[in-house]
């Protein structure tokens, strides 16, 4: 019995073998990020995309009619719009994310730039620079308070390595609903009553309408002198000229920030130069693992598929965007 064709973003070809091997029955066509649009794309029925350009998906999207699900190996849904796409959402079309291929990288870049912090390893390298033999005091990790928003896959995973090196992880999410791992959590409305607990305040929450810009001078007055904001979900999520303004005028002790509202960071952005902090080019997903939890993913929501069950990772609240 002949099964589904599938696309594959073209820099995810190198699992085409082991797929093939899984799946005999199916076949699986690469896709290169950008044209040309090819007539052998439109009998397709499933997708797996990653860094398939715009125009191209909206090409297939126009020109496959079969097309019954799209798997992208992305954390977030908020990078994806257009009219074309939400009519196909609205005429059946499933649309999953990887749910736990990035999970791991990026908790462990969270508790990475925590541990840096803690061993003053910024000021450290600035002596270093300096050619500068000092006698730093670290702060202890052990005994700290991690508050993390945003309590779904990625928090999850943070939350259980704070608690593993003694620290205290307090979970915030919309509702306060009770999620495994977390000491507590607590409702959004009560986040500015927790934050002077935390000494590491993590952003892991999707982008959606309703928290664009959140975060801002309030949240931060809020924090501890000596806290560090740790951004991993949307640069969109903190009022810039706030954090600015935060890190600068001492209200809070730093910031790691992996994520832009503009990205690439413009040269001439001025969080470059924002002192104790450290920018890194949206890399905290990055890790040699990756293929294969994308690979495993893809697998475990393929079988769904086939077995004529609903694949997991949807939207859960389609109307916020996540």
């Amino acid at each position: 019995m002949t099964g589904p064709h599938v696309l594959i973003s073209e820099n995810l070809a190198g699992m085409r073998p082991g797929l093939l091997d899984r799946y005999p029955g199916c076949r699986f066509t690469a896709v290169p990020d950008a044209g040309p649009l090819r007539e052998e794309y439109f009998d397709a029925e499933v997708m797996l995309r990653s860094s398939m350009g715009e125009e191209m998906f909206d090409g297939i999207l126009a020109h496959a009619p079969k097309l019954r699900w799209v798997q992208i190996t992305a954390a977030g849904f908020d990078w994806v719009g257009g009219d074309l796409f939400q009519r196909r959402l609205a005429e059946g079309l499933l649309y999953t994310r990887s749910p736990h291929s990035y999970n791991v990288p990026i908790a462990e870049y969270v508790i990475a730039s925590a541990l840096l912090h803690a061993r003053a390893f910024p000021a450290l390298r600035e002596a270093q620079d300096r050619h500068e033999w000092v006698r730093l005091v670290a702060r202890d990790f052990i005994g700290s308070t991690m508050l993390v928003f945003g309590t779904g896959s990625i928090g999850g995973e943070v939350a259980w390595r704070a608690r593993a090196l003694g620290a205290r992880a307090i979970g915030v999410n919309r509702g306060g609903a009770a999620v495994e791992g977390f000491d507590r959590v607590v409702p959004a409305g009560q986040a500015l009553a927790v934050l002077p607990e935390a000494d590491w305040v993590v952003l892991a929450m999707p982008l959606t309408p309703e928290n664009r810009c959140f975060f801002d001078a309030e949240h931060f007055a809020a924090m501890r002198e000596t806290a560090v904001l740790i951004n991993v979900g949307r640069g969109a999520l903190v009022v810039e000229d706030a954090l600015v303004a935060a890190v600068t005028g001492g209200t809070i002790s730093g910031a790691v920030l992996d994520v832009f509202e503009e990205e690439p960071l413009p040269a001439g952005s001025r969080l470059w130069e924002l002192p104790r902090t450290m920018v890194t080019p949206h890399t905290s997903f990055r890790a040699a693992g990756n293929i294969n939890r994308l690979y495993e993913d893809f697998c475990a929501n393929f079988d769904r598929f086939l077995a004529g069950e609903l694949p997991v990772g949807s939207m859960r609240q389609p109307d916020l965007g996540y």
